[in-house]
């Protein structure tokens, strides 16, 4: 039976993936922290009307706004303060458990010291309540110096740090080049992520996974333009994390009824659902839920099957994920 309109997402146990904590950030938030470090946010922040875009022009103008916003984190204070917050609206949410991906090498190169900076991070999500592990991304048009430093950084960071990520525009640098991400994570038991196939082709997601060697891919979208790398997805069971939202705001498809959501559901794509930059796009991981619901018609069987998928797509070890696994089926 379809569900959509009849299920509270809201209370309903749930486990996010995708995620990005410097996404977190509200605009009005944003405003604040410039602000408090004396500038003045209508010079700094290439805001709307004071918010984000309903929808925007392309990916470029996302990346431009997002990393503006960003640039507000002046000191490990605002870091502590965003971090409790974000762990705070997740636990609010019932979200269980999070992974959250933060770039932490724009911090370091703004001049935060390392240590100082983990430990923000550390305390903010302790103090707000939620189960959080951290991915640590590198965008690849940073290039692979910077992957090499957020590296070092990972490996002596006292942090809840449960994977490396791979972020940034796609097609800038070849995925392969990045590979000092997989032998990182597995010396140090990480998993490892790669955006791709958001504004890339097919070509992307395939040089994630056969170049670079990623557990889990972030979007993933462009999937559905080719059959065989979707029978190479679910031959391999790679769970692909979907954000709907994020892509249509984007710009990548018109509509979420022209979202490729169903097709990798019905392909048998081990597709999980997650919000993104929550803020940005106006959205929650129960409005998410809500809209996959809809467009590919899911039943609560279907739904729950999405958590299961989750949780065992988690970069936490196997008896936490079958802790995971226990309570969103409940």
């Amino acid at each position: 039976m379809y569900v959509a309109d009849q299920l509270d997402f809201e209370s309903r146990p749930k486990i996010e993936l995708h995620v990005h904590l410097e996404g977190s950030i509200a605009a009005e938030t944003a405003i604040e922290l410039a602000r408090r470090h004396g500038r003045d946010p209508k010079e700094v922040l290439p805001l709307i009307d004071g918010g984000y875009p309903g929808r925007f022009t392309d990916f470029q103008q996302f990346i431009d706004i997002y990393l503006a916003v960003s640039g507000q984190i002046g000191d490990p204070a605002d870091l502590r303060i965003i971090s409790e917050a974000f762990a705070h609206a997740q636990a609010k949410q019932n979200i269980i458990y999070t992974e959250t991906t933060f770039t932490a090498i724009t911090h370091v190169r703004a001049g935060m010291d390392p240590d100082e900076m983990w430990a923000a991070v550390r305390e903010g999500l302790d103090a707000g309540g939620g189960n959080v592990g951290l991915i640590v991304d590198t965008p690849r048009d940073n290039g692979v110096a910077a992957a090499n430093r957020t590296v070092e950084m990972a490996e002596g960071a006292d942090a809840p740090i449960v994977g490396l990520g791979l972020s940034g525009i796609e097609g800038s640098v070849p995925e392969g080049e990045f590979r000092v991400l997989r032998e990182a994570a597995d010396r140090l038991h990480l998993g490892l992520v790669a955006h791709a196939g958001e504004t890339g082709g097919p070509e992307r997601v395939w040089a994630a996974i056969d170049d670079l060697g990623a557990d889990r891919i972030g979007h993933g979208v462009a999937s559905a333009l080719d059959e065989s790398l979707m029978k190479r997805l679910v031959q391999d069971a790679i769970p692909v994390e979907v954000c709907p939202s994020s892509n249509v705001s984007l710009g990548i498809f018109e509509s979420l009824d022209d979202h490729p959501f169903p097709k990798l559901w019905r392909a048998g794509v081990n597709v999980t659902v997650n919000s993104d930059d929550p803020p940005f796009f106006s959205t929650t991981l129960a409005s998410e839920l809500g809209h996959a619901a809809r467009i590919a018609e899911l039943t609560e069987d279907d739904l729950l099957e999405l958590q299961r998928r989750a949780a065992r797509a988690a970069f936490v070890p196997p008896d936490e994920r079958m802790r995971l696994e226990e309570r969103v089926t409940l």
